[in-house]
């Protein structure tokens, strides 16, 4: 006859003992870190000094690189650096009103349905609750591990709600001691890789979504980045390359027959209403702007703000609202000439402007004065 699985109780979470190195009080569902860096031990015998333990000078720690159990046994308080070791949550109610250190009970985040502490109201499947520094109690924030599965009040008293214990479930958290993790590719190297084929013949294609909604009222100074690209370059340059923080390239190798396709690398577009009349919408945008082969007019919807005199290309600025695209307003094309490779050029001090056709001027105020640029045909100074 099979084992009957006791009532009430998640037969896919799992237990481990481990030692709890902190003062703090023990709360059930509390979440706690591995002492990833930990020299502590815990079996009292240094692996390096190896012979009897009673000889030791110092058993009860154990160096770097001979495998010390005290980095999955021991745990701590969440902090700064070992927020990305998450062990798991307190389970059970035996430690509750105690302080540690002490052995306990954990529940590992394994995806099982488990108890956490926390002092956010959660809403069923929604809410998603995280760890962070200097904090014993699964939040509504900081590091993603849990989501809750059940809808719960705890707008005046911290307490437990059952939620499914995964931090996987949310993505990529690659953030070692320090400055983050080290990879020693000196040739290279690709920390994610997301390479996928898609045989569309219609419809959307897409290979990483992006969707940020923020919702809150944003009173006081304020940041938000759907996508943030950011490179630091600290080594010195010796040889001809490229550092870019966000590249966007495509590569077309079909055939393009019919008017209404638009191919572009990185396409920027700010659309929506506000009702306060001084709020701006702005998109700018800097771009280094190549191709093999001269674009016909028309055929290029490019936010171009940089001109690039050693390419043999057009390149241009375009500005478009209400969905229709207005005509160019700056062009520039190949390098040297007049005003081809620079969006002003110094002229001199010599006579009046003259040109071989209509010409117009551009007023500019440049700390209360006046100034003008013209702008014509072939202008030269006479």
């Amino acid at each position: 006859m099979p084992a009957m699985t006791p009532f009430g109780t998640n037969t896919n979470a799992r237990k481990k003992r481990v030692y709890y190195t902190e003062e703090s009080d023990i709360y059930e569902g509390m979440p706690v870190c591995y002492e990833f860096d930990a020299t502590a031990n815990v079996l009292n015998y240094d692996k390096e000094a190896g012979g009897d333990a009673p000889s030791q000078s110092s058993p009860s720690t154990t160096a770097e690189g001979y495998q010390n159990e005290g980095k999955f046994l021991r745990v701590e308080d969440p902090d700064s650096d070992n927020i990305h070791a998450f062990a798991g949550v307190v389970a059970g109610t035996s430690h509750s009103n105690t302080a540690g250190p002490r052995w306990l009970d954990i529940y590992i985040p394994n995806g099982a349905v488990v108890p956490v502490r926390t002092d956010a109201s959660t809403t069923v499947d929604v809410t998603v609750l995280g760890i962070a520094s200097g904090s014993t109690l699964c939040a509504s924030g900081g590091r993603p591990v849990a989501l809750a599965c059940e809808t719960v009040n705890r707008s005046n008293i911290n307490g437990i709600t059952l939620a499914k214990l995964d931090p996987n479930m949310f993505g990529l958290y690659q953030n070692g001691v320090g400055s983050g993790q080290t990879f020693n590719g000196l040739t290279g190297a690709v920390a994610n890789t997301l390479k996928n084929v898609f045989a569309n013949t219609s419809g959307s294609t897409c290979n990483l979504l992006v969707h940020t909604t923020v919702n809150g009222e944003l009173a006081a100074s304020h940041n938000e980045w759907s996508v943030l690209g950011y490179l630091a370059v600290s080594g010195s340059i010796t040889a001809a390359g490229y550092s870019r923080a966000v590249l966007a390239q495509t590569v077309m190798s079909g055939t393009i027959n019919h008017g209404g396709a638009v191919a572009c690398g990185l396409h920027a577009q700010i659309t929506g209403t506000v009702t306060n009349t001084l709020a701006q919408r702005c998109a700018a945008a800097i771009f280094e702007y190549g191709l093999s082969e001269n674009p016909n007019t028309g055929d290029a919807d490019v936010i171009f703000l940089y001109a690039n005199g050693a390419e043999d290309v057009d390149s241009y600025v375009h500005m478009w609202g209400d969905g229709e695209r207005a005509s160019v307003i700056w062009k520039f094309s190949g390098c040297g000439g007049l005003s081809t490779s620079a969006l002003i050029k110094l002229m001199g001090t010599g006579g009046m402007w003259t040109n071989t056709g209509s010409w117009m001027q551009i007023p500019i105020d440049i700390n209360g004065t006046t100034y003008y640029i013209p702008a014509g045909a072939a202008l030269s100074e006479a």
